[in-house]
């Protein structure tokens, strides 16, 4: 297409800051880069870099321009790793990293699906709610709940969590209930190191500092010294509903909860995505 004529080279001039090292990591001559982008400019009209002898800088509308166009050529890199690998079957290791009850329940059983489908296939899933670095452990995609920090990560919503507040009958016979998330600070409570316990009221969130002689960083840890009545635990709603359900656990402050947390599949780049981990996520998406 006429429209992507020296798209490439306009886009290597600016990630490699000039003309000759833009040439050089095209291995064609400088002359060349030139020419094609003076043609780009020309077919535009507009001015997309400002030259001096000494350095070449974007203009206002050339930002504009090559961050869309650096978009566009992430797309098309994409689409033609697709059609390459989509001539071979679904195959290779993957790396995925989950946590909590959702990571030894919901995606174990996703992920067993997908290896069913796909026998050439080698998965590797990490159980643990530490912060995995994506990027550098090398892992192909992890499930997180809540929004990432890092911008340059790429997610999909697939779902949502609610954390909820419980205690065991006895507890609640001999301490009594609480009516406001603030009468929690009097209690003994079962924490996890670091993990805020966030309430809403009146569309604002605010958070209570609990305290107490129980800590771990294990959900099923902190369900069963609730059940044996230890005090307040506050978890995902995977680790209480069979214990809800049974009558071991009783869950207050309900009209303080905070929405549900996004569940999220976060995985480091949507460009060259191999088509085996792409395949994944829309299996997750979809399951």
């Amino acid at each position: 297409m006429k429209e992507l004529d020296g798209l490439m080279e306009f886009c290597a001039v600016v990630e490699n800051g000039g003309f000759k090292r833009a040439a050089e990591s095209l291995d064609v001559s400088t002359s060349f880069i030139s020419r094609r982008v003076s043609n780009l400019e020309n077919r535009l009209g507009v001015l997309l870099l400002h030259r001096t002898t000494r350095s070449v800088n974007l203009t206002d509308i050339g930002e504009q321009y090559y961050l869309r166009s650096k978009a566009i050529l992430a797309d098309i890199h994409a689409l033609s790793a697709d059609l390459a690998e989509q001539q071979n079957l679904v195959k290779g290791r993957i790396r995925v990293a989950a946590g909590g009850i959702f990571g030894e329940t919901w995606v174990a059983s996703a992920l067993a699906d997908f290896a069913r489908s796909h026998p050439e296939v080698e998965l590797d899933l990490e159980i643990s709610d530490r912060p995995v670095d994506l990027v550098r452990e090398k892992f192909d995609l992890a499930i997180r709940h809540g929004m990432p920090s890092d911008p340059d990560l790429t997610v999909s919503r697939i779902g949502s969590r609610r954390m909820m507040v419980c205690a065991s009958p006895d507890y609640l016979r001999e301490h009594g209930e609480p009516n406001e998330p603030e009468d929690l600070v009097s209690h003994s409570c079962l924490i996890t190191p670091g993990l805020r316990w966030l309430f809403a009221r009146n569309d604002d969130t605010f958070e209570v500092r609990v305290s107490g002689r129980w800590a771990s960083n294990n959900g099923r840890a902190l369900m069963i010294a609730a059940c044996a009545g230890l005090g307040f635990t506050r978890l995902a709603e995977g680790y209480l509903t069979s214990a809800l359900k049974s009558g071991a656990l009783v869950a207050v402050l309900k009209p303080f909860e905070i929405s549900p947390q996004e569940t999220l599949l976060v995985y480091p780049s949507r460009a060259f995505l191999p088509f085996r981990v792409r395949s994944l996520v829309e299996h997750l998406k979809k399951y």
